[in-house]
């Protein structure tokens, strides 16, 4: 009896314990969903950009001015809330265009505002991070009136997961960046760069990117995206890169491959190929018909699992006036699955074997005093 009950405490019971179900050596499967969209200032500038004369400056100013306000970005902003509401809000969004605007005295920050229409639709959103592009204003150049703009990048992180931290967060300015030119204004450094956030879910770490590129199609595009592939290293971690690439897959910059394709040529993937093309509608988004004709906006994925599943959004007219559309860019969103790191109790699994060790030790001894 005393050997069998021996047996019992320092051999079975571990091994019935470390079995049982509340003690998993490891977790399962992470799914991720995360998003892109360029929000779109609703106005075009590169009738801005060419005027020769201060009175077509003037004109070009206005027209802008009157596309903007007609273009409606609130309204348009709750309609991308609405979407990506019907997704179950996903954890990290990338926006590119989530500009500052101004004008006699009133300020429309883009991405405050598709924070509050997130709010509406019960999603708790924060600004993760932001990298501030070009800044102009009327005053730069002589104009009359108080109008100015400021371009950026933001990431949004919801703030209502559980087991979701944000543990770092950086947004530098491309070195290889361009200047837009104009024959009155002179030559405009757009600053694009990009948000980098190092995150964990459930333990997990993984790293998000979300920017926009280079549309001159250039050397500068690649080199762009090459320095994003600087920043994250070599592969290791799973890691997302998002944005507007101002790119297709088979793009040639400068007679080289693109931004896209050297993504992929580093082991990325397209976690939207195949969904169909992303940009873009006409600048007044005054047209009921779709003029989608490039796939521009990506949602690059390196070491997940897999891809559970992946859509666009703002692909097709929210209502029957304009602004037809929420923006002159479609969203995308994916979902993607990776493993989790283990649990504490995998710990267990490695002492395993020195409880047994230990339980056979005592046996044995037991044994021993017995004979």
């Amino acid at each position: 009896m005393p050997c069998t009950r021996q047996w019992f405490l320092t051999v079975l019971l571990p091994c019935i314990l470390w079995l049982s179900p509340g003690m998993e050596a490891s977790a399962g499967p992470l799914d991720i969903t995360v998003m892109t969209q360029n929000l779109y200032l609703g106005a075009e500038p590169d009738a801005i950009m060419t005027a020769s004369t201060p009175a077509e400056l003037q004109a070009a100013i206005q027209a802008a001015s009157d596309s903007f306000t007609a273009n409606n970005y609130p309204l348009r902003a709750t309609t991308i809330a609405s979407e990506a509401a019907k997704a179950g809000g996903p954890l990290l969004i990338g926006l590119q265009e989530a500009e500052i605007v101004s004008a006699s005295g009133t300020t429309l920050d883009f991405a405050q505002t598709l924070v509050g229409a997130l709010a509406l639709q019960g999603l708790n959103y924060t600004i993760a991070g932001v990298h501030q592009g070009f800044h102009v204003d009327s005053a730069q150049f002589g104009l009359p009136g108080q109008l100015s703009l400021t371009d950026q990048e933001v990431v949004l992180a919801r703030t209502d997961v559980s087991g979701f931290t944000i543990t770092g967060v950086t947004a530098p300015t491309f070195v290889h960046n361009v200047s837009a030119p104009s024959p009155l204004l002179g030559p405009i450094p757009l600053n694009r760069g990009y948000v980098l956030v190092d995150a964990t879910l459930d333990g997990t770490p993984f790293e998000f990117v979300s920017t926009h590129l280079d549309e001159t199609h250039s050397l500068n595009e690649p080199a762009q995206a090459g320095e994003i592939l600087a920043a994250l290293g070599a592969p290791g971690e799973p890691q997302l890169v998002v944005g507007d690439f101002n790119a297709g897959p088979n793009d040639l910059c400068g007679g080289l491959s693109c931004g896209p394709a050297d993504m992929l040529t580093a082991g990325f993937i397209d976690a939207g190929a195949g969904l169909g093309l992303t940009c873009c509608q006409p600048p007044e988004l005054n047209s009921p018909t779709s003029a989608l004709r490039n796939h521009y906006d990506y949602i690059f994925e390196r070491d997940f699992s897999s891809v559970a599943g992946a859509f666009l959004i703002g692909d097709q007219p929210f209502e029957g006036m304009r602004p037809f559309w929420p923006s002159d860019h479609a969203g995308v969103l994916a979902t993607l699955t990776f493993a989790a790191v283990p649990e504490p109790a995998t710990a267990s699994l490695l002492l395993m074997p020195v409880v047994l060790l230990i339980g056979f030790a005592r046996l044995g001894g037991s044994a021993r005093r017995a004979g």
